[in-house]
């Protein structure tokens, strides 16, 4: 007897998903302002410290120099009674000066140690801290997005009741059939239908878009883990409208639930390109990438990409959905779809 898996709420994982995602965004910063301290060191060691110390020593040299000539002087004149005056005021002078100059010296020579040892410390710091960064980069980012797609999987099964479940696939088996054989499709209700509808209005999927103006503590994905899982888009669906290729280093904003999402919007920014899921209800969690490497994934979307500002596409698992221009009027349907 098969034995159905209990899921009473998936409000565990959403919040620990959230709380890796406040922990990627701390250790990134942590690391961040470790790095920041790292380099200001290093710029005060190789500049202000070496250059205040070696004028010291230059200064002290021509101080000491004056004190030596002051003493010369007192020790070579005599005065009106024809004896030689003392000179052990400028006998300390020179002494002081000696000492001062000698300690300029050994500070010089210290800033130019500490430059030594500060690079082999950094060495050790970022070969300890390494792996920890790769993780926080690319591991995290990558958990984030696991669990968004666990969590809208898990948030489908619980939507159908375990008797019914059995019936709705036999049922869907049987509307493909009927389908085949030219009878009426029965795979969704229109309830379904209609909710699947209002999920991919344009004006919705604008206002929960991300922006990529905002992307600066979005976590940034290493280019082997960009990815999408929804159809493919191929030349013949549709007529590629005269648009401004995006730069290789323009940001793309994804969020967690676009990679396994079956259907995703592109919403082309003048900042970039914002990426999500058309079903999911999302997480304010998001990663970013380039379109370079969006285009090295995915070059199917490279033609999406050259689209104008403020334009919607929408891909699902058969490929293109449809092309909304700024006034969310379509300009480009499938041509498999338009065709009479």
């Amino acid at each position: 007897m098969a034995i159905g898996a209990k899921v009473e709420s998936v409000d565990a994982i959403r919040d620990f998903r959230i709380y890796m995602a406040k922990f990627q965004e701390s250790a990134g910063l942590s690391l961040g302002d470790a790095d920041g301290d790292i380099m200001r060191m290093e710029r005060w060691l190789d500049g202000e410290a070496q250059t205040f110390w070696t004028g010291q020593i230059r200064k002290r040299q021509e101080k000491l120099a004056k004190a030596e000539e002051k003493f010369r002087e007192k020790k070579l004149y005599k005065d009106a009674t024809g004896t030689t005056p003392s000179a052990v005021e400028e006998l300390k002078e020179v002494q002081v000066c000696k000492k001062n100059l000698e300690d300029a010296q050994k500070k010089l020579q210290a800033v130019k140690q500490w430059q030594k040892r500060l690079q082999k410390e950094i060495n050790l710091y970022r070969g300890g801290v390494g792996r920890f960064a790769v993780s926080v980069s690319a591991g995290v980012p990558a958990a984030i997005a696991h669990l968004g797609a666990l969590i809208q999987q898990l948030e489908k099964y619980m939507g159908i009741a375990p008797e019914t479940a059995e019936a709705q696939a036999t049922e869907a088996a049987l509307a493909a059939g009927a389908g085949a054989e030219g009878g009426a499709s029965m795979a969704r209700t229109p309830q379904e239908e209609a909710a699947a509808q209002s999920a991919a209005d344009p004006v919705v999927l604008r206002a929960k878009a991300p922006l990529p103006g905002s992307a600066e503590t979005a976590a940034a994905l290493p280019p082997q883990s960009v990815w999408l899982t929804v159809g493919t888009v191929t030349p013949e669906m549709w007529k590629t409208p005269n648009g401004q290729p995006p730069a290789d280093s323009d940001t793309v904003l994804i969020t967690a639930s676009a990679m396994s999402a079956s259907r995703v919007y592109l919403l082309r920014a003048n900042e970039g390109w914002a990426v999500g899921s058309v079903d999911a209800t999302e997480v304010p969690v998001y990663n970013k990438t380039t379109a370079a490497d969006l285009r090295a994934a995915r070059p199917d979307l490279g033609e999406l990409l050259k689209l104008p500002v403020d334009t919607l596409a929408l891909v699902g698992d058969a490929g293109l959905i449809a092309v909304y221009d700024a006034q969310n009027q379509v300009m480009a349907p499938p041509v498999e779809q338009s065709a009479t």
